[in-house]
Parts: C-alpha cells; sequence; structure tokens
C-alpha cells in the first residue's frame, strides 16, 4: 500500500523487485561463492568454507596494497575534511553573485570520470609541477575526489542549523572565534566526522585517479583490479565481501550522524 492509501500497481511493484535484484544479486552472489569451497566459484556448491578468508592474510601484495589505501585514505580524510567543511561555510552562509557558479565548481570532482581527473592530475603534477609519483601525489589526488562529498555531508548540516543559536551567544558577550568553538562546531559534529567517513570510504574505493597518481605502488582497488584480470578466484570474492562489509558499515554510521539532532 502506498503512504497516501492508493494500491501500487502490481506491474510496478515487479519492476521494482526487478530493479533490487538487478542491483544486489550480484553482490549477493559474489558474498555467497566466497564462502564455497570450490575454487572455481561456480554452481554447484561444493561446500562452505573459510578457508579463502584465511588465505587473504598470506597475500603480500595483497597486505602491501591494503596499508598503502589506509595511508593514502587516512591522509586524504583529515584534508579533504577541512577544507570542505570551509567550503560548506562558505557555500551556505555567503552571499555573492558567483555562488551557483563557485557551488558547481566544487563539486564537478564528482560528476567528471575518474580516469578523465587522473589524467588531468597527471599532466598538472608531472609535466607542469614536476613531481614524482608516490603514494602521496595519489592522497593529493584523493583529496581533490573526495572534498566535494566532505561539502555536501558538512553543507546538509548547516543547511538546517539555527542561526538565531550563535546570535544568541553573542549577545552574551562571546566572540566570534568562541561563538564558532563552543557553540557552532559542537552542534555540527556530527556532520564533519560523517563527512570523514564519507570520504574515508570514497578515498578507499578511488580506483581512477588512483591509477594515474601512485606510481609504481598500488592500492586495494589496483590489486582487485590485477587479480580479476586473471578470473575471478574465491580469494576475489572474500577481499570483496570485507570491502563491502567496511564500507557498509562506515556509510550507516555516516547516516545515524548525519540524522542525529
Amino acid at each position: 500500500m502506498a503512504s497516501n492509501g492508493k494500491r501500487i500497481p502490481l506491474t510496478l511493484r515487479v519492476h521494482g523487485v526487478a530493479i533490487y535484484v538487478f542491483l544486489y544479486l550480484p553482490i549477493a552472489l559474489m558474498i555467497f561463492f566466497s564462502f564455497n569451497k570450490s575454487p572455481l566459484g561456480t554452481f554447484p556448491v561444493t561446500g562452505y568454507t573459510l578457508h579463502w578468508y584465511a588465505d587473504l592474510a598470506d597475500e603480500d601484495f595483497l597486505v602491501t596494497a591494503f596499508w598503502n589505501s589506509l595511508f593514502v585514505a587516512g591522509i586524504a580524510t583529515p584534508v579533504a575534511t577541512v577544507i570542505g567543511t570551509l567550503c560548506a561555510f562558505g557555500l551556505v552562509r555567503a552571499r555573492f553573485r558567483l555562488k551557483p557558479l563557485f557551488s558547481s565548481l566544487i563539486l564537478l570532482p564528482m560528476v567528471v570520470p575518474g580516469m578523465l581527473l587522473g589524467a588531468a592530475l597527471l599532466i598538472v603534477m608531472v609535466p607542469l609541477l614536476g613531481m614524482t609519483l608516490s603514494i602521496w601525489t595519489a592522497a593529493a589526488g584523493h583529496v581533490v575526489v573526495t572534498t566535494p562529498y566532505a561539502v555536501l555531508a558538512v553543507a546538509t548540516r548547516l543547511y538546517g542549523y539555527d542561526r538565531r543559536l550563535d546570535s544568541a551567544a553573542a549577545d552574551l558577550g562571546a566572540s566570534p572565534w568562541r561563538v564558532l568553538r563552543y557553540v557552532t562546531l559542537p552542534l555540527i559534529m556530527p556532520g564533519i566526522v560523517a563527512a570523514a567517513l564519507i570520504v574515508f570510504t570514497v578515498s578507499l574505493d578511488t580506483f581512477g585517479v588512483t591509477f594515474f597518481t601512485i606510481g609504481t605502488q598500488g592500492t586495494l582497488p589496483m590489486y582487485i583490479w590485477a587479480q580479476v584480470e586473471n578470473g575471478v578466484t574465491p580469494t576475489v570474492n572474500a577481499l570483496g565481501t570485507l570491502l563491502i562489509i567496511g564500507s557498509v558499515t562506515i556509510l550507516g554510521c555516516a547516516n545515524l550522524l548525519l540524522r542525529r539532532r
């Protein structure tokens, strides 16, 4: 039944179910085959095991890629969150003629394909700036990619913020800095933390920009891409399952923080 009391047509319900099946069935099968004892990852199922998860710890390249991903995300997350928070304050509270244009430019990295953005960053970093590609240049590229997500998360919190609280604190003698520190930031902190969680998740999954900016090193998405070239193995299924669980957990926490009042 719809919320207005009208019955949803059967064809619409069937289409809705079909869309969800199309979106989530591949993910469900990947998780299912990560427990399959057979190394082929196909039906029929010969048994269930956690052997493929145990094998992940023995993959030296995987462990290195994992720590590289954590390092890049650990650098990009605080930097992008701080920049995104400052941009969100400007977009929400400032008033100027070119504000729609600046809003579009800040959010542009979200809509530009990752491969094109990575190639553009490569041109800027190497021929123009003369930088040597490394894990640090990859972190800089991730800041460019993830900052718009932080802007949106913090701006969402600021749009629902009651600015009369700032005025009340100022009337009581608080300086602008004390208002920001003791009133504004604590009230929007769930949005900032949610922004950091979203940035961390996006950075962990970014492939296109990483491919062009990291040089000879690799991250988890690059490791998975290299493994898939030779066929999807149960080890890849196990790794993908762990990444999905981690991403869903982080995004769930971010969603709860954004909903917190």
